[in-house]
C-alpha cells in the first residue's frame, strides 16, 4: 500500500504534538511514556518510513540517551558499583544473557543470530525501571538499592557488550584475530578518555565553568559528544559506546548536573522521537503468523520474564535483602526497553520485527509487573499474623 509523502518539517511538527498529548494522557494515567511513545509509533509509523532525516534524529537520540546514562557515574563509583553487585550482575548475565542465547539456539536460530538475541535480552530499562519507582515513591524500600547497582552494572556491561556485536555485524567473522581487534579499539578508546579525564579534567571542568552560561555552550557540549560518537561508530564500535565514555568524562569532572541541565530539552525530544520511531519500525510482518515464530516469541517472553525474576529474587536474597524485599526485586526488573532497542537495530532485516515485538511486550509486561510489585510480594508472601492468645477457663 502507497502513502502519500509528507515533508520533513511538517513530519517532524506533527510528530512532536503527537508525543506531547500522548505524554500528557500518561503523565494523567501515572503511566510511563516510554510505552505510549512506542505504541503511537506501531500505529502511525507507517507514514514517516521513508523519512531518512527522522532516522538521523533518531540516532542522535540514542547518543543522547547514553551521554546521560554515562553522566550519572564517575570511573570511582562505576568500580564501587561493580565491587558491591558484581555476584548479582553474573546471576544476570547468566539468566538473561546465556540462557536465551541457548535457548535461541535450540530453537534453530544461527548462533550470531542467538548471541544477538541474549544481547537483546539481558538488560533491564533503566528508563522505565527508575521511572516507576519514584513515581511510585519507592526510593526508600530495601530493595531499591540492590535494583540501582544492578542498573549501573548493566549501564556499564550493556554498551561493551553493544561496541563488540557492532564489530562482529560489521561483516567480520567470529575468529580470534577479529575478537582481538575488536578488543583493541574497545580499549583504546577508553584508555584514550581515561587518560583524558586524568590529564585534562581540571582544565575541562574550568571551560566548562567559562562557557557554561554562554550561547557557545551548547555547541561546544553538542558537538563533542557527536563527533566523538561518530568516531567510535566510523571504528565499527558503536556511537553508543562513545557517547556512554563521553559521558563520564564530563562526570569525572564534577560538572555533570550543569550539562545535564543545559542539554535537557533537546534529549526530551530526541529520546521521544527515537521510541516513536522504534514503534515506527516494528513491522508486524507475515513471519509472525508461522506457529514456530509465535511459539519461539513465547519462550523468550517466558524465559526472559522467568530469568529477571530469579535475578531480582536470588540477587536479593544474596544481597541480604527479606524473602518479600527480594520477590518486589525480581518483579521491579522484568521491563526491557532502550538498551534492547539499541541492539536490536543491529538485527538482520529478517528478524527486525521479531526482536521488536519482543521488547514491545516486555516492555509491557515489565511496566505492569514493576508497578505491582510490592502487591504481587504480599500476595505471594502474605504477613504473619499474630495468632490468637488461647484462653482458659478456670472454674
Amino acid at each position: 500500500m502507497e502513502y502519500t509523502s509528507v515533508n520533513f518539517l511538517l513530519s517532524l511538527g506533527l510528530i512532536t504534538l503527537v508525543l506531547f498529548i500522548v505524554g500528557l494522557i500518561g503523565k494523567f494515567l501515572k503511566f510511563p511514556t516510554i510505552i505510549l511513545f512506542i505504541f503511537i509509533g506501531i500505529i502511525f509509523g507507517r507514514y514517516v518510513h521513508e523519512d531518512k532525516t527522522l532516522e538521523h534524529l533518531s540516532e542522535i537520540g540514542i547518543v543522547l540517551l547514553f551521554f546521560y546514562l554515562g553522566l550519572e557515574f564517575n570511573i570511582a563509583r562505576a568500580i564501587d558499583v561493580a565491587k558491591r553487585i558484581w555476584v548479582v550482575g553474573f546471576i544476570d548475565l547468566f539468566f538473561n544473557f546465556f540462557v536465551p542465547v541457548i535457548v535461541l539456539n535450540i530453537l534453530g536460530f544461527e548462533f550470531l543470530v542467538s548471541i544477538l538475541g541474549g544481547a537483546i535480552t539481558y538488560a533491564s530499562s533503566s528508563a522505565i525501571t527508575s521511572k516507576i519507582i519514584v513515581d511510585e515513591k519507592r526510593i526508600a524500600n530495601p530493595e531499591t538499592e540492590m535494583i540501582l547497582g544492578l542498573m549501573v552494572f548493566e549501564d556499564i556491561i550493556a554498551p561493551i557488550m553493544l561496541a563488540v556485536l557492532a564489530g562482529f555485524l560489521s561483516g567480520q567473522n567470529i575468529e580470534g584475530i577479529a575478537i582481538g581487534i575488536i578488543a583493541l579499539k574497545i580499549s583504546a578508546v577508553f584508555s584514550f578518555v581515561f587518560l583524558i579525564s586524568i590529564k585534562f579534567k581540571n582544565q575541562l571542568a574550568l571551560l566548562i565553568d567559562k562557557i557554561l552560561n554562554e550561547d557557545l555552550f551548547i555547541l561546544f557540549a553538542f558537538g563533542s559528544l557527536i563527533t566523538f560518537a561518530g568516531l567510535t561508530y566510523s571504528l565499527d564500535l558503536s556511537e553508543a559506546l562513545g557517547a556512554f565514555l563521553i559521558g563520564m568524562l564530563i562526570s569525572e569532572t564534577g560538572k555533570s548536573e550543569e550539562v545535564e541541565k543545559s542539554m535537557l530539552s533537546i534529549r526530551d525530544l530526541a529520546v521521544a522521537i527515537f521510541f516513536f520511531l522504534f514503534g515506527a519500525n516494528t513491522v508486524l510482518d507475515e513471519k509472525l503468523l508461522d506457529i514456530k515464530t509465535i511459539l519461539a516469541l513465547i519462550i523468550l517472553i517466558v524465559i526472559s520474564t522467568v530469568g529477571k525474576f530469579l535475578t531480582g529474587y536470588l540477587g536479593g536474597k544474596i544481597y541480604g535483602l527479606s524473602k518479600r524485599a527480594s520477590i518486589t526485586a525480581g518483579f521491579s526488573i522484568i521491563n526491557r526497553g532502550e538498551f534492547s532497542i539499541v541492539i536490536s537495530k543491529l538485527s538482520p532485516a529478517a528478524y527486525l520485527s521479531f526482536f521488536g515485538v519482543y521488547i514491545f511486550f516486555m516492555a509491557l509486561i515489565g511496566i505492569l509487573f514493576a508497578q505491582y510489585a510490592p502487591k504481587l510480594s504480599k500476595l505471594i508472601l502474605k504477613p504473619k499474623q499474630d495468632k490468637p492468645k488461647m484462653l482458659s477457663n478456670f472454674n
